[in-house]
């Protein structure tokens, strides 16, 4: 009984010790991604145009993530009235 115990608490711990590392490593991830600069951009499609946090390093697209209730409905025959080279890739700096 005793050893059933000690067996149990033992896998207990190891499991929030998996669980503690596993998200430290999701953690520094995120921290070490490298970028040479980040910027906020609208997407958009036929229905919809939503912001999106950009990071790039020079014009490759390291992280792309939606901006939580920045999104838009818009009508339909909408034209993007922002020249078409700014949707050419989303770290082309030298459109800017």
């Amino acid at each position: 009984m005793k050893g059933t115990i000690i067996l149990a608490i033992l896998i207990l711990l190891i499991a929030f010790v998996y669980f503690i590392i596993t998200s430290l490593n999701f953690n520094v991830y995120d921290s070490q991604l490298e970028y040479t600069h980040s910027l906020t951009k609208a997407i958009c499609n036929e229905t919809h145009c939503r912001d999106y946090e950009i990071y790039c390093n020079g014009e490759e697209l390291i992280k792309q993530s939606p901006i939580t209730g920045a999104i838009i409905s818009i009508p339909q025959n909408w034209e993007d009235p922002r020249n078409n080279t700014l949707n050419k890739g989303v770290c082309d700096q030298s459109t800017k």
